[in-house]
Parts: structure tokens; sequence; C-alpha cells
């Protein structure tokens, strides 16, 4: 008798496969995802990069500003009398724009980073109160008391730095101050309320010049690429 030997293949396991209901981990498309969120990120980043051109800007302005006040002080230290008070005012003048030297010396350093950006129109908003409290306050310490100087001392430079900056919020930072202190100092030195209220008048027509300003430039097509 002859033996033999029968091998049977094993049966092969059966594929595994998911119900046609059950969802898959992955997008079957590129399409899977809305299209609104892709246009919600690019006005995200529209955002961003206009935020950050703009704070750019003004960090190119800060060294404007503090040339213009440099100046500005130069020009009433050599025209008015030499004083102890002028002095003093010189000195508060130079405070501010050392502030505004020091606060444009740190933002440079990373002049497209935005939180840095932010600190500095931060830091530059707080300098710019300060400077125009001590420049408005020459009108006790340093120019002669005048009505058309009282008026125009505060006003001049307020309407100067917002045609510079050309943001009404820093602008106002220099010029609410300046406003107020001027008058208060020409109350204190020998009360002429017609001076005071005049540095308020002018300070409500540089106001509303800068808000108009600052209307224009934003309606102001811009220009194609061609």
């Amino acid at each position: 008798m002859v033996a033999r030997l029968r091998v049977t293949p094993a049966p092969e396991a059966p594929e595994s496969r998911l119900p046609e209901s059950a969802p898959s981990s992955a997008p079957s498309s590129p399409f899977a995802v809305p299209a609104h969120a892709y246009l919600a990120r690019l006005a995200s980043l529209h955002d961003e990069a206009a935020e950050t051109a703009h704070l750019a800007n003004l960090l190119g302005r800060a060294p404007w500003i503090a040339g213009f006040l440099g100046a500005a002080s130069i020009a009433v230290g050599l025209v008015a009398p030499w004083t102890t008070a002028l002095a003093v005012w010189l000195g508060l003048m130079a405070i501010g724009i050392g502030a505004i030297g020091h606060n444009y010396a740190k933002a440079i350093a990373a002049p497209f980073d935005r939180n840095a950006l932010r600190t500095f129109a931060r830091n530059f908003s707080a300098c710019l109160i300060y400077a125009g409290a001590a420049w408005s306050a020459g009108l006790f310490l340093a120019v002669p008391a005048s009505l058309a100087g009282a008026i125009a001392f505060p006003a001049l430079a307020a309407a100067v730095l917002a045609y510079v900056l050309k943001a009404r919020d820093l602008a106002f930072s220099f010029l609410v101050p300046a406003t107020l202190m001027g008058a208060f100092c020409v109350l204190m030195q020998n009360g002429n309320t017609a001076a005071a209220s005049g540095i308020v008048a002018a300070g409500l027509v540089v106001a509303g010049a800068t808000l108009l300003f600052e209307r224009l430039l934003q309606a102001a097509p811009r220009p194609q690429a061609g």
C-alpha cells in the first residue's frame, strides 16, 4: 500500500472592511475644508500685515518727532532770555526727547516683530504725553507772556506732530496734555482767561483738522501696480 500525503492550503483571511457609513480620518479631497476657513485665515493675515506696516511706519517717524522737538527747543532757547527757568524747561524737554530716542533704539532691533512694535507704540504714546505737557510748560518757564504766543506755542507744535505722525491716537497723546498744560500755565502765570480760552480753542481746531486729515488719508485711492 502506498501512503499519499495531501496538503490542504490554509483559507485566506477575509479582508477587513469598514462599513461604508464609517467616517474616514483623512479628508478625501482638499475641498473637504470649508472655503470660509481659508477666507478667515486670509483676512487674519491681512490684518496682521496691515497692523505691522502701520506700527513700522510709526517707528520710522519717531526720529523725525524727536528731531523736531529738539530743534524747536533749541530755537526757543536761543530766542528767549536765558534764565534758570529756561534751563529747567530745556532739561524737561531733553528728558522727553531722550525717552523717545531710547524707545526707538530698543524697537529698531526688531522692526517687524509685532510684539516689539506694539510695546514701542505704547511707550511712544507715553513719551508724547510727557513731551506735550513739558512743551507747554514752556509758557510758564521759557516763553514771555503774550496772547498770540501763548495760543501759537502749543498749537503749532501739535499741528506739526499730527502732520508727521499721521496717526490720530498718537497725535492726541501730544495735543491733549499740551493744550491743558498751556491753558493751566497761562492761568497760573497771569490769570489771562482770554489766552487760556484761545489755547483751548486752538487745540480743538488742531484736533478737528487732525481728524479730517486722517479721514482724507483713508479715503485716498491707493495706486495700483501696473
